[in-house]
């Protein structure tokens, strides 16, 4: 299995002497399975995505990052590819970096280390209900450590509640209010990648190894900054179906400006 190990791209082609390859739940099962994320318009710090599948199986993921500040926007991409063997999931990153991933009893991971970063995921009921990352940054021989966190609530399989913490800062409150539109693309809610814990890595929630998606559409979400109140913000989310299958979502950003994400299947 060296091989598989060292040529990621091809681990799907190989086989285990110990069982057959993991083939995770993808969360758009019920719908189109997802092909493309494009961000139109205003953005927030986020991510397009470009999906290859091989076998049911997510193997290739490219994504873009998208920001606010036109400087940084669009200024850097990395292409991730995923090998399954039999209870386990290798990744690569074009950034060379070193990442493992240790995946629980239904599949899901529950650690992943990226170079010196730590990330822990916990789960209930097969929805991701929380997790904590610690970012190490060296500067000038000395290493700085960052952490953040958060817990996550579900109502009747919607999502509801997200308590978001970092270093240095208060709580952050995010209520979800969900539609009446059922999730079955399994898409992710906009604007929240960093409290949900995603943000760069929501290819990996789309090869269904972060949990179950929320039931239905996510109509709106407030932001409370119970010590900053002034801060504190209100989106609301429009969704264009065609076939059955979700393919725009309309919001405005918190800066005011109209904003598109376009999903391909």
């Amino acid at each position: 299995m060296a091989g598989c190990m060292t040529a990621i791209s091809l681990c799907t082609a190989c086989s285990d002497d110990d069982g057959p390859a993991l083939r995770p739940t993808l969360p758009g099962n019920e719908g189109g399975i997802l092909k493309k994320v494009e961000h139109l318009g205003g953005v927030t710090s986020t991510y397009d995505w470009e999906f290859t599948y091989d076998d049911g199986r997510l193997t290739k993921a490219v994504g873009q990052l998208r920001d606010p500040y036109a400087d940084i926007d669009m200024s850097y991409s990395y292409t991730c590819r995923l090998g399954y063997g039999d209870r386990r999931v290798t990744v690569s990153s074009s950034g060379d970096k070193s990442i493992a991933v240790t995946l629980n009893g239904s599949g899901y991971i529950e650690k992943m280390t990226v170079d010196r970063d730590i990330y822990q995921f916990y789960y209930m009921d097969g929805r991701l209900k929380g997790w904590e990352k610690t970012i190490f940054e060296n500067n000038f021989g000395g290493a700085m450590q960052y952490r953040s966190s958060a817990t996550i609530e579900y109502k009747d399989g919607d999502l509801s509640t997200i308590t978001y913490t970092e270093t240095g800062n208060p709580p952050v409150v995010l209520t979800l209010t969900p539609t009446t539109i059922p999730n079955r693309n399994g898409l992710l809610p906009e604007t929240i990648g960093k409290e949900l814990g995603v943000l760069g890595y929501e290819h990996l929630y789309y090869a269904g190894l972060l949990g179950r998606p929320t039931t239905h559409l996510v109509g709106q979400i407030d932001i409370a900054y119970p010590t900053l109140p002034e801060k504190n913000s209100s989106t609301t989310f429009e969704y264009n179906n065609k076939n059955g299958n979700t393919v725009l979502c309309n919001y405005h950003t918190p800066a005011g400006e109209v904003a598109s994400v376009k999903y391909t299947y």
